[in-house]
């Protein structure tokens, strides 16, 4: 297979992996704030759309790495230096944020599959991994390159790029807006 359609087809699995993700994570905000109550459009059903949406995004960015593996002769990704951090042959920095994201999302997206064997808090403290993966994974696809060049960093001309300083900008406000909500409720009941 062409080795630029395996780039792209990578990139887009991310991109429309962490859109996904970011979309869900809008209404994992809107349920923790308890807005999506609120919200009759939705007809009660923010859970389902929200485990829905992340379940796919996941698998999407799961599967991420497997094209640029088999991309080899650009990437020089191998399987072990695809799953382990630093170990990449390339922009060894921003694959092993990429990695590491991966990994948690991985450990959330686990805790979520069995939220009903974990007591709550538990859970609830390894499902604020999300933000970290949102942190690890955004900075991993804004500073890596699309064509694997080393030395290339942040090319504003790329669209998937200014794409994804959006969907930055939109993940530091969720976490925000859950602060702003939850301090509004515990003055209204405190």
């Amino acid at each position: 297979m062409d080795t630029d359609l395996l780039l792209k087809i990578a990139r887009l699995m991310g991109l429309v992996g962490i859109g996904l993700l970011t979309v869900s994570s809008i209404g994992g905000a809107l349920l923790a704030a308890r807005t999506a109550q609120k919200l009759k459009w939705l007809k009660g059903q923010t859970f389902k759309y929200h485990r829905t949406l992340s379940l796919i995004g996941a698998t999407l960015l799961f599967l991420h790495p497997f094209p640029m593996i088999v991309a080899h002769n650009i990437t020089k990704l191998t399987v072990f230096s695809a799953f382990v951090p630093f170990f990449a042959p390339k922009q060894t920095l921003w694959i092993s944020l990429g990695i590491l994201a991966f990994y948690t999302l991985l450990i959330v997206t686990i805790s979520s599959l069995r939220i009903k064997q974990l007591k709550r808090e538990k859970w609830r403290l390894l499902h604020w991994g999300t933000y970290l993966f949102m942190a690890l994974g955004l900075i991993h696809g804004i500073f890596i390159s699309a064509e694997f060049r080393d030395g290339e960093m942040l090319e504003l001309e790329e669209p998937q790029k200014i794409l994804l300083l959006a969907t930055a900008a939109l993940a530091l406000a969720l976490p925000a807006y859950r602060a702003i909500v939850g301090r509004r409720r515990k003055l209204a009941v405190g």
